[in-house]
């Protein structure tokens, strides 16, 4: 287990070998609402002998300190003081769901530090309805429950999804009311047109807010889509060979 100290607390994070030896490309995954780094296992599993990923856990959850973020703007300022310390530049910034949001917003901002930009299963913004935030607080069970049915294609196998469900509930109810807080807040389609890295748009065919990638495709200058067979959101877990075959011709034509 790895730390870097961010703001006033420290930040864990999972890579296959010190950043300052990094081989092949260097790729930061960042999850999305409710997550963990663990949603990444097999992304990192796939990537870790030929490449350098960074799977981080997000503030409040995991093995972060916290308190949870909650509201994209504290999540920009956070993100701009994690490259930092982490010394990154010329990385690729993978984001799923609300860290795709945080992905297309930092590539938006900060154009010089990305050399390319993976936005998977996420949007340029969310719509939120309140009773959802809410329901952290006054039903955590279940608004886990409501969370869990929109995740995964018909076709994903049971233990997928209930591997899935053990991993969700350990994260704290006050931190995904924060997550689904900030989702709330993110407005990057006004950014869009600035973004200059590569992009990859990565979405599975039975995604519940399918229409927000097709916003990213269509925004977004030269953007590449990959739309994966069976899968739902969590492309990630339900189709990983299909995803980084995919996400490797997207890295074979980047400079």
């Amino acid at each position: 287990m790895a730390y870097v100290k961010v703001g006033g607390g420290f930040v864990h994070y999972k890579c296959p070998r010190p950043i300052g030896s990094a081989k092949g490309r260097v790729i930061l995954l960042v999850h999305g609402a409710y997550d963990t780094h663990a949603v990444w296992r097999n992304v990192y599993g796939h990537f870790r002998r030929e490449h350098t990923p960074i799977a981080i856990d997000l503030p409040g959850r995991g093995a972060s300190d916290g308190p949870a973020i909650g509201n994209a703007k504290a999540y920009a300022k956070f993100l701009d003081q994690l490259v930092r310390a982490l010394k990154l530049k010329d990385f690729i910034f993978w984001g799923h769901s609300m860290g795709g949001s945080m992905a297309v917003d930092f590539a938006a901002r900060r154009k010089k530090r990305v050399k390319g930009v993976i936005a998977m299963s996420s949007a340029p913004d969310w719509k939120i309805p309140k009773k959802e935030i809410t329901q952290w607080r006054k039903d955590p069970d279940g608004a886990f429950r409501r969370n869990l049915s929109h995740l995964f294609s018909k076709k994903t196998p049971l233990g997928v999804v209930e591997s899935y469900d053990r991993m969700l509930r350990t994260v704290p109810p006050r931190t995904c009311q924060a997550d689904i807080a900030s989702c709330a807040t993110f407005r990057a389609a006004p950014k869009l047109k600035r973004i200059k890295a590569p992009v990859l748009v990565v979405t599975g065919d039975e995604e519940a807010w399918i229409e927000g990638s097709h916003r990213l495709r269509d925004a977004i200058k030269g953007a590449q889509f990959a739309l994966i067979p069976g899968a739902g959101h969590a492309v990630a877990l339900e189709q990983p060979q299909v995803l980084c075959a995919a996400v490797e011709v997207f890295f074979a034509r980047l400079k």
